[in-house]
């Protein structure tokens, strides 16, 4: 894995989110796991040679941030905001068994022998669960969980201020397309705004590369124009139909890793939800 600062280690080029870990005297903190059981297992015994794992703390629900939490199953507790706890592993279609055999097949073959059977597998879901803020204390670092809504309703920022390290889940997704798909765009903006309040020289997003503080006025950018393309569709008559078919930025970013296949459904589903949120048919996440 990568090493972002003396005690930060994060990987961002593989299939799913970005993972990462964080040592401390009393051993180590863990931010997301692998959707790839090979990447896991690999994750799990390098933190391992490096000490105990004291917790592991999910961003999100969706099964790219928590498919991996199987594998560390019994070595400590799992740590998320209690929206998390409400839809995890929730996928759009089947189940999360299935959906992930068909990601492995195609991007870990090798990952299939690390497979349990469906009937012995399960997600290892969050024992400890917060609203708003929780501060944990593990060795000689402070770790500040902020509830950072938007991208999903539980979403949660891992703030480290003794390394100046922010893992922000898929509140930034770094030089590659944003996701929509379960999204209030409106609070999403103002855990942005949020976010540069931190005193941070590293930001680790849920996808693409290790950025800044100074990409949060990028991902900001890009969520106005979204909303905004959509609304001046919508005030031009353009149906939700219309609206999917004519709006697209497939342009200006790239799909993140294993994922390139999705892009005009990530668009289509981007359109829906934000027509959809401009009409008032969602819940507001603030």
């Amino acid at each position: 894995m990568e090493k972002i600062t003396e005690n930060v280690y994060a990987t961002t080029d593989i299939r799913g989110c970005n993972p990462g870990y964080v040592l401390t005297k009393d051993g180590a903190v863990i931010i997301d796991t692998p959707q790839l059981p090979t990447k896991a297992v690999a994750m799990r015994e390098e933190v391992l040679q490096k000490g105990p794992i004291r917790y592991l703390i999910n961003t999100e629900h969706h099964i790219d941030h928590i498919f991996g939490n199987y594998f560390f199953t019994g070595l400590c507790p799992v740590v998320a905001h209690e929206h998390i706890s409400k839809e995890f592993g929730v996928v759009s279609s089947g189940n999360p068994y299935s959906y992930s055999i068909e990601v492995v097949k195609k991007d870990d073959p090798k990952g299939m022998t690390l497979m349990p059977a469906e009937k012995d597998f399960h997600l290892n879901p969050p024992t400890i669960l917060f609203s708003h803020r929780l501060t944990l204390r593990v060795g000689d670092q402070v770790f500040e969980l902020f509830h950072t809504p938007g991208h999903t309703k539980g979403q949660i920022a891992v703030y480290v201020p003794k390394e100046k390290v922010v893992f922000v889940g898929d509140t930034i997704f770094c030089e590659c397309q944003t996701w929509f798909h379960g999204a209030d765009p409106d609070a999403w903006l103002w855990s942005l705004d949020f976010l540069r309040t931190l005193d941070v020289n590293y930001i680790v997003p849920g996808h693409g590369p290790i950025c800044n503080i100074d990409y949060i006025t990028k991902q900001s950018a890009f969520i106005r124009e979204w909303v905004t393309a959509v609304a001046v569709g919508m005030a031009k008559g353009w149906t939700l139909q219309e609206c999917m078919k004519r709006i697209s930025f497939l342009d200006r970013f790239p799909v993140d890793i294993g994922q390139e296949a999705a892009g005009p459904v990530i668009q289509q589903k981007a359109v829906e939800r934000i027509y959809n949120f401009l009409q008032g048919k969602i819940e507001r996440y603030r």
